[in-house]
């Protein structure tokens, strides 16, 4: 054998058969190659793709004595197959994604997302496919509720007290390593600008030292919160004292504001502080005749605010006989002059309501005075308005007021005018309703109709009855009408505030009554 191997010929046949086995062996895999990828062109119009998103994964543990953190809540799964069996599958909708813990001990495991109800005739593709776990012991605790609120959201003129909550602790439960980090148990509280005591049921959270909230598990989850909201107002008497020099001739032999009390805010230590505002200087430099003077109420130390923050005073003056004479005469000289269809504006006007005047929406007027000065009177130089300031939802009858120079008293042919008052679209409490119904009440009440005569220097002045600017004792109600008689309707709110600003007009009416 071995001398028949060594022959040169019998190599080279050897060779020559190896070749030819080689060059057979690719060319049947070729064949079978492209036969493959035949039937795969084949096969390819009847398989597809299907993805199924948030797909929830199941957790198996012992639910009693473990917590498991860091398993998703659900998972992505691509579908690829047959066509017919990937519209069952999406169709029945019973595959599930899971993960199975129950022979794992506590700690750290990297676990693997698997699936179930799944043909076999379809690959499936699991995003995550592995997640990171930890597996603890389950534990409880007790916590005591801490009423979570803040005491400024509280109507103006109110105070907040300090809450109490029922039941007064919870259990939480959760991981070791969680309970281990609750720094707060939280009930928290809206006051929604609360006039009145709150009574609320709160949900309970659990917070950490940077109070972000973890995820545990709070029996009972909700507790009841109470929560004390009292009146930080109350009314003071006022005094005044003359400040500067009358004209010559002029002595000044009264002094009388037409409000007798205002209404302080503040907190309660201070409140308690307050019984008098006094020596409110009124400026009496240069005045020739009886008058209403506009005087700023200061805000004592200690107190938010004041309300109205403007007072009427009254100032009665005695002239010498001269200049008695003189004004006698003048009013004997006196002429008329009519003005027709002048236009009524409103002022005072709030942003919480709409205001739309229904009649009149002009007036005539007769203006009296020295012929000099009818002569450089103008339509231009008069003016009439209404005062909307303490008006509230409803229908109302107030007065107009007439503005024109300090020479002259004007007549009107309507001394009122129709009002009516919607409330812009906006939340509030049924507290602020009360308020608003209490209010319109008094100033529909109270308000009282034009003298018809009077004349002001300033604008937004004119005529009106004294029991405009001075309410009666009953109702105890200050300048501008900011308060109700009900001592639990008081507010300190910003509408009172605008009523007192804008009290101006009627004020005026009284100014130029007085000087006549």
């Amino acid at each position: 054998m071995d001398k028949l191997m060594n022959r040169s010929w019998v190599m080279k046949i050897i060779a020559l058969l190896l070749a030819f086995m080689l060059y057979l062996s690719v060319n049947l895999d070729d064949g079978a190659s492209s036969s493959n990828k035949f039937l795969n062109r084949s096969s390819s119009a009847n398989t597809g793709v299907e993805t199924l998103t948030d797909v929830p994964v199941q957790v198996s543990y012992n639910e009693k004595n473990r917590i498991v953190r860091g398993v998703p809540d659900t998972v992505i799964m691509t579908l690829e197959g047959p066509k017919n069996i990937l519209a069952q599958t999406k169709l029945q909708k019973d595959y599930q994604a899971y993960i199975d813990l129950d022979n794992l001990s506590l700690g750290q495991h990297r676990v693997k997302v698997q699936y179930r109800n799944i043909s076999d005739n379809l690959n499936v593709v699991v995003k995550p496919d592995i997640v990171n776990v930890t597996i603890e012991e389950r534990d409880s605790k007790q916590f005591s509720v801490e009423a979570s609120y803040d005491k400024n959201k509280v109507k103006n003129g109110y105070e907040a007290g300090e809450a109490t909550v029922s039941p007064r602790a919870v259990t939480v439960t959760g991981a070791s390593s969680q309970l281990d980090q609750v720094a707060y148990v939280k009930a928290i509280i809206d006051l929604d600008n609360a006039s009145k005591t709150v009574t609320k049921q709160a949900t309970v959270v659990a917070l950490d030292k940077n109070l972000n909230k973890l995820n545990v598990t709070v029996q009972p989850e909700t507790v009841n919160v109470t929560i004390p909201v009292k009146n930080i107002s109350k009314k003071v008497p006022i005094d005044v004292i003359q400040e500067g020099t009358p004209g010559d001739g002029v002595n000044i032999t009264k002094l009388e504001p037409k409000t007798d009390t205002v209404k302080i805010i503040g907190p309660s230590d201070s409140l308690e502080k307050i019984d008098k505002i006094d020596n409110i200087p009124v400026d009496v430099t240069g005045i020739t005749k009886s008058k209403d003077i506009k005087v700023n109420v200061p805000v004592p130390d200690g107190i938010d605010s004041v309300s109205p923050k403007q007072i009427t005073v009254h100032v009665e003056v005695d002239k010498q006989g001269d200049e008695k004479d003189a004004e006698e005469t003048d009013e004997s000289t006196a002429e008329t002059k009519s003005f027709k269809n002048l236009p009524v504006s409103l002022t005072g006007q709030s942003s919480k309501y709409t205001y739309e005047l229904l009649s009149p929406t002009s007036v005539d007027a007769d203006v009296k005075g020295p012929k000099s000065d009818l002569d450089k009177l103008t339509k231009s130089g008069i003016s009439l308005s209404a005062n909307v300031g303490n008006l509230s939802v409803g229908e109302h009858t107030i007065p107009i007021i007439i503005n024109s120079p300090d020479s002259v008293t004007s007549t009107l042919s309507t001394k009122q005018a129709k009002v009516r008052v919607t409330a812009k679209k906006q939340s509030g409490t049924n507290d602020e309703q009360t308020d608003k119904e209490t209010s319109g009440s008094t100033s529909d009440k109270e308000t009282k109709p034009d003298t018809g005569t009077g004349s002001g220097a300033n604008p937004g002045t004119g005529n009106s009855g004294d029991s405009t600017d001075k309410p009666s004792e009953e109702t105890d109600t200050p300048e501008g009408n900011t308060d109700t008689p009900t001592d639990n309707t008081e507010t300190g709110d910003d509408s009172s505030n605008q009523s007192d600003e804008n009290s101006t007009p009627v004020d005026g009416q009284t100014d130029n009554t007085s000087g006549n």
